[in-house]
């Protein structure tokens, strides 16, 4: 019995996408591992409370802030970083 091998063969870029997809599905998992072991060895309160809200924060995405949020803001940030480089380079 011969088996038709030419339905195995595979482009290069679609192995290569899938192999990057594969490494960073394993690196998201090892974070979150990483990150829950971390958690687990906080004993101080702060810390933990801290841990909690990062967990929300990764979980729920949608509570971060964007320049979305704050009409404006980054606008306001980099003129008040203009206005000290300009007092730096006055002195």
């Amino acid at each position: 019995m011969t088996v038709d091998l030419s339905r195995l063969d595979v482009p290069l870029p679609v192995v290569e996408a899938e192999a990057e997809r594969l490494w960073a599905e394993r690196d998201r998992r090892l974070a979150a591992l990483r990150f829950r072991q971390a958690a687990g060895r906080a004993t101080d309160p702060k810390e933990q409370l801290v841990y909690r809200l990062d967990a929300k924060l990764v979980r729920h995405p949608e509570l971060l802030a964007t320049d979305d949020s704050y009409p404006g803001f980054a606008q306001w940030v980099a003129d008040r970083e203009a206005d000290n480089r300009r007092a730096r380079e006055a002195k």
